[in-house]
């Protein structure tokens, strides 16, 4: 990330309080900034990517070498259980466990809107949830190869999530709250 400072300008700022033990991150995805950042954010992360990633160079090399839970997404409720199993192994081995529940990365301005995984990991995986908004798409493109300009991303983690609500309750609290805080950091920004 100190590469991005002095190259492109690109600094970033957490407000919130991280988790302290293991739990599962969601986070909404505007761009690659945080398929990187959260490595050093939340170190020894499990990171939940789509197994179209590991065709992208250098990033899909990191991916073939790291922990992080793959998933083929045409494989439906395989997929799901696949993907259980590794989470419970990575919070097994002290790990916390990211999703990026929209499934892609969104513009901005887009509204935080989570596919299905989210909720089931939660209504499954019986641990706290910590929420992490970011503002990363107003200086880093969704477009893989698009501008990177100069500011300060925001990453603010929000109130954490008690394990036990029902799967609805969760994604549209969850949703609720992201939705709320991406749009006054983006705002602001």
């Amino acid at each position: 990330m100190e590469s991005l400072r002095v190259v492109v300008g690109l600094k970033h700022l957490e407000t919130g309080y991280p988790c302290q033990t293991p739990c599962l991150i969601i986070s909404n995805h505007q761009s690659t900034w945080e398929s990187l950042a959260f490595l050093v954010l939340a170190p020894d992360v499990a990171i939940v990517a789509k197994k179209e990633l590991l065709n992208i160079p250098v990033l899909g090399w990191y991916l073939r070498r790291s922990p992080m839970i793959i998933i083929d997404r045409a494989r439906g409720a395989k997929s799901f259980s696949i993907m259980l199993e590794q989470s419970r192994q990575a919070l097994s081995q002290g790990r916390s466990v990211l999703i990026f529940p929209e499934g892609s990365r969104k513009g901005p301005f887009e509204p935080v809107k989570f596919k299905r995984g989210a909720g089931l990991l939660y209504k499954h995986l019986g641990v706290p949830a910590l929420p992490v908004a970011l503002n990363s798409g107003r200086f880093w493109s969704t477009a893989a190869s698009g501008p990177k300009t100069a500011g300060t991303i925001a990453v603010s983690y929000l109130p954490i999530i008690p394990p036990g609500l029902t799967e609805a309750e969760f994604t549209s609290m969850t949703e609720s709250m992201l939705e709320a805080e991406r749009s006054r950091i983006t705002m602001a920004a």
